[in-house]
Protein backbone atom coordinates (compact mmCIF):
# COMPACT_ATOMS: atom_id res chain seq x y z
CA UNK A 1 0.00 0.00 0.00
CA UNK A 2 1.32 3.42 -0.96
CA UNK A 3 1.49 6.19 1.66
CA UNK A 4 -0.93 9.09 1.06
CA UNK A 5 2.01 11.48 0.64
CA UNK A 6 3.45 9.29 -2.09
CA UNK A 7 0.02 8.98 -3.69
CA UNK A 8 -0.22 12.77 -3.74
CA UNK A 9 2.98 13.16 -5.77
CA UNK A 10 2.09 10.26 -8.08
CA UNK A 11 -1.28 11.89 -8.80
CA UNK A 12 0.20 15.39 -9.15
CA UNK A 13 2.74 14.20 -11.72
CA UNK A 14 0.07 12.20 -13.61
CA UNK A 15 -2.10 15.32 -13.81
CA UNK A 16 0.93 17.33 -14.91
CA UNK A 17 1.49 14.90 -17.80
CA UNK A 18 -2.16 15.14 -18.84
CA UNK A 19 -2.02 18.95 -18.82
CA UNK A 20 1.05 18.90 -21.08
CA UNK A 21 -0.36 16.22 -23.40
CA UNK A 22 -3.88 17.62 -23.52
CA UNK A 23 -5.60 14.25 -23.75
CA UNK A 24 -7.39 11.87 -21.42
CA UNK A 25 -6.21 8.28 -21.20
CA UNK A 26 -9.67 6.80 -20.94
CA UNK A 27 -12.74 7.12 -18.79
CA UNK A 28 -12.57 8.07 -15.14
CA UNK A 29 -9.24 9.86 -15.52
CA UNK A 30 -10.63 12.86 -13.64
CA UNK A 31 -10.35 10.77 -10.49
CA UNK A 32 -6.75 12.01 -10.23
CA UNK A 33 -7.93 15.62 -9.76
CA UNK A 34 -10.59 14.46 -7.30
CA UNK A 35 -7.93 12.53 -5.34
CA UNK A 36 -5.59 15.55 -5.25
CA UNK A 37 -8.38 17.71 -3.84
CA UNK A 38 -9.30 15.01 -1.31
CA UNK A 39 -5.70 14.70 -0.10
CA UNK A 40 -5.53 18.50 0.16
CA UNK A 41 -8.44 18.34 2.63
CA UNK A 42 -6.74 15.62 4.68
CA UNK A 43 -4.20 15.63 7.49
CA UNK A 44 -1.63 14.20 5.05
CA UNK A 45 -1.50 17.28 2.84
CA UNK A 46 1.04 19.33 4.79
CA UNK A 47 3.43 16.40 5.02
CA UNK A 48 2.99 15.65 1.32
CA UNK A 49 3.55 19.15 -0.01
CA UNK A 50 6.53 19.84 2.23
CA UNK A 51 8.34 16.61 1.40
CA UNK A 52 10.57 17.86 -1.40
CA UNK A 53 12.75 14.78 -1.12
CA UNK A 54 9.77 12.52 -1.88
CA UNK A 55 8.68 14.80 -4.74
CA UNK A 56 12.11 14.50 -6.34
CA UNK A 57 12.13 10.73 -5.80
CA UNK A 58 8.79 10.38 -7.61
CA UNK A 59 10.02 12.64 -10.45
CA UNK A 60 13.20 10.60 -10.80
CA UNK A 61 11.31 7.29 -10.81
CA UNK A 62 8.80 8.48 -13.41
CA UNK A 63 11.60 9.92 -15.56
CA UNK A 64 13.24 6.50 -15.73
CA UNK A 65 10.22 4.21 -15.94
CA UNK A 66 7.41 6.32 -17.42
CA UNK A 67 8.86 8.61 -20.08
CA UNK A 68 6.14 10.66 -21.75
CA UNK A 69 5.91 13.23 -24.51
CA UNK A 70 3.89 16.42 -24.47
CA UNK A 71 1.38 17.45 -27.12
CA UNK A 72 4.20 18.72 -29.34
CA UNK A 73 6.23 15.51 -29.10
CA UNK A 74 8.82 16.85 -26.64
CA UNK A 75 9.96 14.73 -23.71
CA UNK A 76 8.19 15.70 -20.49
CA UNK A 77 10.55 16.76 -17.73
CA UNK A 78 9.06 15.51 -14.46
CA UNK A 79 11.67 17.49 -12.54
CA UNK A 80 10.01 20.71 -13.69
CA UNK A 81 6.85 19.57 -11.90
CA UNK A 82 8.72 19.45 -8.61
CA UNK A 83 10.72 22.64 -9.24
CA UNK A 84 7.99 25.27 -9.19
CA UNK A 85 6.60 24.67 -12.69
CA UNK A 86 3.79 22.19 -12.16
CA UNK A 87 0.56 22.62 -14.09
CA UNK A 88 -2.55 20.98 -12.65
CA UNK A 89 -5.25 22.72 -14.69
CA UNK A 90 -5.61 21.83 -18.36
CA UNK A 91 -6.72 24.41 -20.91
CA UNK A 92 -9.06 24.60 -23.89
CA UNK A 93 -10.57 21.35 -25.16
CA UNK A 94 -8.63 19.40 -22.54
CA UNK A 95 -10.48 21.21 -19.76
CA UNK A 96 -13.81 20.55 -21.49
CA UNK A 97 -12.97 16.82 -21.81
CA UNK A 98 -12.00 16.70 -18.15
CA UNK A 99 -15.28 18.36 -17.17
CA UNK A 100 -17.24 15.80 -19.21
CA UNK A 101 -15.30 12.90 -17.67
CA UNK A 102 -15.85 14.25 -14.15
CA UNK A 103 -19.57 14.78 -14.81
CA UNK A 104 -19.85 11.16 -15.94
CA UNK A 105 -18.17 10.02 -12.71
CA UNK A 106 -20.63 12.05 -10.66
CA UNK A 107 -23.60 10.71 -12.64
CA UNK A 108 -22.40 7.13 -12.16
CA UNK A 109 -22.18 7.67 -8.39
CA UNK A 110 -18.50 6.78 -8.23
CA UNK A 111 -17.61 9.48 -5.72
CA UNK A 112 -19.15 8.43 -2.44
CA UNK A 113 -17.77 11.13 -0.18
CA UNK A 114 -17.49 14.89 -0.72
CA UNK A 115 -18.59 15.54 -4.30
CA UNK A 116 -17.51 19.03 -5.32
CA UNK A 117 -18.86 20.39 -8.57
CA UNK A 118 -16.34 20.77 -11.37
CA UNK A 119 -15.75 24.46 -10.72
CA UNK A 120 -14.91 23.80 -7.08
CA UNK A 121 -12.64 20.91 -8.05
CA UNK A 122 -10.74 23.08 -10.52
CA UNK A 123 -10.39 25.87 -7.96
CA UNK A 124 -9.08 23.40 -5.34
CA UNK A 125 -6.49 22.12 -7.79
CA UNK A 126 -5.58 25.68 -8.85
CA UNK A 127 -4.82 26.44 -5.18
CA UNK A 128 -2.69 23.29 -4.90
CA UNK A 129 -0.82 24.25 -8.08
CA UNK A 130 -0.13 27.77 -6.78
CA UNK A 131 1.09 26.44 -3.44
CA UNK A 132 3.42 23.89 -5.01
CA UNK A 133 4.84 26.38 -7.48
CA UNK A 134 5.44 28.93 -4.75
CA UNK A 135 7.09 26.38 -2.45
CA UNK A 136 9.33 24.76 -5.06
CA UNK A 137 10.19 27.68 -7.34
CA UNK A 138 13.91 27.30 -8.08
CA UNK A 139 14.14 30.21 -10.53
Amino acid sequence: MMAPEHTFWEKATAVYVYCLQGRLRGDRYSRHWYDLAAIARSTYFETAVTDGKLAKKVAEHKSMFFPEKDGDGNKIDYHRAVSGQIQLIPTGKSLVALDEDYSAMLEDGLLALHQPDFGELVENCREIEARLNQMYDTN
